[in-house]
């Protein structure tokens, strides 16, 4: 709860939030890595946080952010992006970016598009793909914090297969235009 709290709040990484969390409840001493709670548990006490402290802000929040990132997706779409994190699970709040992948023969092809568009990017990295840390761009768009990472062409296959959860993961243009559509936003 502490540490869905930190991210609900002020905007935390899952990881920076954890271990603040840890330390806040256990002080100086140390916790092993696998008492600590899941990402996945962890994001459900940040949806239930939200529910109980954030209910007359985040799902409009929410919902500006989704169809602002629809809107640029449509846009790149010649890129086949996909959207993933707090926006498809719906934990995105003030403190949240929202997170792209496209998908070229050349990384650099969505470098020269912003470029083109005007857009001013910073050079970021980002766990984008089961955890695995992946070159991209950070920049703002109609007042949105955005990262868009870069991956080949062939590394989009399975990526939209949903996991045996069930849980949303990702989504690409349709995806996120039939969630729009499904939850009235």
């Amino acid at each position: 709860m502490t540490a869905a709290r930190l991210i609900a709040e002020f905007g935390y990484d899952y990881a920076t939030a954890k271990q603040k969390a840890a330390k806040t409840i256990m002080g100086q001493g140390r916790i092993a890595r696998d008492l600590l709670p899941s990402n996945t548990e962890i994001e459900l006490e940040v949806a239930e946080y939200q529910a109980l402290f954030q209910a007359d802000t985040q799902p409009l929040r929410l919902a500006d952010m989704r169809r602002i990132c629809l809107q640029f997706m449509q846009k790149i779409s010649h890129f086949s992006p996909i959207v993933y994190g707090a926006l498809v699970n719906g934990t995105a709040g003030d403190h949240s970016g929202i997170h792209l992948l496209a998908f070229a023969d050349d990384p650099k092809e969505t470098d020269y598009w912003l470029l083109n568009e005007g857009l001013r990017f910073e050079p970021v990295q980002v766990g984008a793909v089961n955890g695995e840390e992946v070159d991209a761009v950070q920049f703002a768009w109609r007042g949105e914090d955005f990262s868009l990472a870069t991956l080949e062409t062939t590394k989009r296959r399975g990526l939209l297969k949903p996991p045996a959860d069930g849980r949303l993961q990702r989504l690409d243009l349709l995806g996120l235009q039939t969630l729009l559509d499904t939850t009235g936003e």
